[in-house]
Formats: structure tokens, C-alpha cells, sequence
């Protein structure tokens, strides 16, 4: 595979972070950063295709790069570049200029939320300024998504945080990460993934909750794996790739230039691509091609149109309550399929 054949780039601008997550899947590494001759190398070679790219930004924390951030995102407008772009952050360091300039590039912005304060205290820290920054975006009209990892600790809650996103019109969209047992979350950590019991109870719970609430909103929020469970069962034919990691089009970029094939993969010498300087994109590193069927696969409701599963998920957790994503998508089919949004 060639370096200008990805669609998906990742950049991860820093591994530095101001957070000291429980679950992290870098173990905490110490921090580099990025620089602005790597950042623009990797995007020259992503637009070398003529193609439209998706760049999202990532660390560590990226908005402790922020001056790179904006550089970026400065070179391709200025270069015209068909390039989408969004960044994932917690928050913390977010203000009204850098809002501002976000919407004003058209990047989507994403923040990583686990719960009501006391649970995003627990297991992230600094919840007051997250949520802080929350509030700032929908101050200035700019939508959101979040995102949450799963643990035993947040699942039950899920509908809690579902009443707090209510109090912002422009939250729009909450995604659900299984924990991944990598880094600080590997087994024996102390962190551990919900059981299959508490996984339905939470998912029933923030399904119907959302129901209630986007009654009374003006634009919905929404939950990306009903979304991705609605879309597989309009497809009679094949279930769509979970992600272009899959397909063998996404690339992440350390900071140093190393590559790999998605952000939770990086460290790992199993996936190593190479550098920007001289890539080595074998597709033996990369999960193009892998399939998602699983034991318990045959005689699902989902059986060949399954949305599917985070293949370097699937990779860590081998072994580890990896069949919780059938239990999540099962329970979201189970629903729409009591209130009537899916046909008997």
C-alpha cells in the first residue's frame, strides 16, 4: 500500500497530556511534540492522491500543540486542500478564541466525557474544566460530539450523562468506546469493562432516555452505534467496513514521523509502518482485510450487516469480554425493535 492511497490521517500532534486518565492506553508516556515540517509532510502526502483526506488531530492532549493545530489547519486553507478535519480533546484547554477558530475552519470538534462530574473526576480528573468547555461551545453555537469509554464504573450512568448533554442545544452526538485492554487498562489493572448485565441496563437506559429527551430539542442527540446499527440493517447485501483502518486507509503519525495503522496501535512493533521518510506499509501490519466474524456470529440478527468491531479492539481485547460489542449491538436492535423503529 502507498502512503498517498490513505483517506484518514491522524495526527498525533503530541503525546503529552495534562490529564492522568485511569485507563490509559499509552501508560503515560512522557511527551513529545510534533513539528510543523511533519505535520506537513504527512498531509502533502496524503493530498498527493487528488482525493478528499480526513485529518484528525489527537495526542496525548492536542490542544497542548495548539499553536501546530492551528498552523495546520491555516496550511490547508491556504493550500485548498480537500481535506475534512476534526479533533478529539478533553477539554481543558479550550477557550473562546480557539471555539472560534474551529468554526471558523469547519472542524468538528469531539470531547472525551465519561460521565457526570463525580464519575469524569474519577476517572479522568479536572471535570469542572471539561465541562466548562462544553458549555463554552454551545455559548458559541458550535456542535459537539462526545465521547465515552465504557467501564464497569460509567455504564449504569450513561443515562445521567445523556440529561446533562440535554442543557446544550449543540450537543449532537454521543459515541460509545468499549475499554480496551491495553496500557494502563490491561488486565489486572483495576479497570475493568462492564458485564453483560450492566451493559444492557446502560444502553437500555440511555436509549430510552435520549428517546424522552429529543422530544423537546430542536436537533437531536444522537447515539453513533444505533446510528451504525440503522445502517447495517439497510444494507442487504454486505456489512461496510467498521472503520478505514479496516480497509487499510487510515495512518496515525507520532510525533517523531513514525507510522501506524490507527492511534491505539502506536508503541506496538507488530504494527510498525515505518516513518514519513521511509514508510513500510505492508498490509501484514495493518488490519486491511481482517474479518470481523466471531464465534456466536451464525443466527444473529445482524449475521452479514454486523456494523462490526474496532479491529485493534478486537486485537487487545482477544480473550478479554471481546463479545461485548454484540451484547451492545444486540441490546440497541432489541430496543428498535420494541418501539417499532425497526420493522417486524
Amino acid at each position: 500500500m502507498m502512503l498517498s492511497m490513505v483517506s484518514s490521517l491522524m495526527l498525533v500532534v503530541t503525546t503529552a497530556c495534562n490529564l492522568s486518565c485511569r485507563y490509559c492506553y499509552e501508560g503515560r508516556r512522557s511527551g513529545e511534540f510534533m513539528s510543523l515540517d511533519t505535520a506537513l509532510c504527512a498531509l502533502d502526502a496524503a493530498a498527493r492522491r487528488g482525493r478528499p483526506f480526513h485529518v484528525q488531530f489527537t495526542g496525548g492532549e492536542p490542544l497542548l500543540a495548539a499553536d501546530l493545530v492551528f498552523a495546520v489547519l491555516e496550511h490547508i486553507a491556504a493550500e485548498a486542500l480537500p481535506a475534512t478535519t476534526a479533533i478529539q480533546t478533553n477539554g481543558i484547554l479550550l477557550n473562546r478564541d480557539a471555539v472560534r477558530k474551529f468554526r471558523a475552519h469547519r472542524t468538528a470538534v469531539g470531547i472525551s466525557v465519561d460521565g457526570l462530574p463525580g464519575i469524569q473526576e474519577r476517572m479522568r480528573g479536572q471535570s469542572a474544566a471539561t465541562y466548562r468547555a462544553m458549555r463554552i461551545l454551545d455559548d458559541e453555537g458550535v456542535p459537539f460530539s462526545v465521547t465515552t469509554v465504557l467501564s464497569a464504573v460509567n455504564t449504569g450512568e450513561l443515562a445521567k450523562l445523556a440529561m446533562a448533554l440535554h442543557s446544550w442545544p449543540t450537543a449532537s452526538a454521543i459515541g460509545l468506546d468499549l475499554l480496551v485492554r491495553k496500557g494502563s487498562a490491561s488486565p489486572g489493572s483495576g479497570i475493568e469493562p462492564p458485564e453483560e448485565a450492566l451493559l444492557r441496563q446502560g444502553i437500555g437506559g440511555l436509549l430510552g432516555t435520549l428517546d424522552l429527551l429529543n422530544r423537546e430539542r430542536r436537533h437531536p442527540l444522537v447515539l453513533r452505534e444505533k446510528q451504525l446499527v440503522q445502517r447495517a440493517l439497510k444494507n442487504a447485501v454486505t456489512a461496510a467496513p467498521y472503520c478505514s483502518a479496516c480497509t487499510g486507509a487510515s495512518l496515525a503519525i507520532t510525533p517523531g514521523g513514525e507510522l501506524y495503522p490507527c492511534t491505539q496501535t502506536m508503541g506496538d512493533p507488530d504494527f510498525f509502518l515505518g516513518t514519513l521518510a521511509r514508510p513500510d506499509m505492508s498490509p501484514s501490519r495493518t488490519f486491511a482485510g481482517e474479518s470481523p466474524v466471531r464465534e456466536g456470529c451464525s443466527g444473529c440478527v445482524l449475521e452479514g450487516r454486523c456494523p462490526g468491531d474496532c479491529p485493534s479492539r478486537m486485537h487487545y481485547n482477544r480473550g478479554n469480554q471481546c463479545d461485548l460489542v454484540c451484547t451492545l449491538y444486540r441490546t440497541i436492535y432489541d430496543y428498535c425493535k420494541q418501539t417499532g423503529e425497526i420493522p417486524s
